[in-house]
Order: C-alpha cells, then structure tokens, then sequence
C-alpha cells in the first residue's frame, strides 16, 4: 500500500508543480481524466504496484 502511495504521490507532484497537466499526464499514461483522478484519490486497489510503477516511469522525473 505504501509503495502504491509513494508512486501516486509523484504523479501528483508534477501536477502540481505545473510540469504536467492533467490532460498530458492521462494521454502519456494511455488513461482517460477519469481515471487519472481516480488514482489520485487512491482507488487504485486493483492496480498492482509494478503498474503504478510503470506509470511513473513514463513520465518526466519530477526532480528535474
């Protein structure tokens, strides 16, 4: 659950920071809006961690 949580976290990240929008960061992901929020809100029980992982690695470093 952690972990899942550490990776939802960067997603929000680089919204926040301005680098993503919702919209860039749904369509980099193969995810509609909707489902984006959703993960953001933490329903994201049926996803596993590699997935979550997976949609981390397709986005910018939020570091940078």
């Amino acid at each position: 659950m952690r972990a899942k949580a550490e990776h939802v976290m960067k997603i929000g990240m680089l919204l926040e920071t301005g680098r993503l929008s919702k919209a860039e960061a749904a369509h980099r992901l193969g995810l509609s809006e909707e489902e984006l929020n959703e993960i953001l809100r933490g329903e994201c029980c049926d996803l596993t961690v590699a997935k979550i992982s997976e949609y981390t690695n397709l986005l910018p470093d939020e570091r940078k």
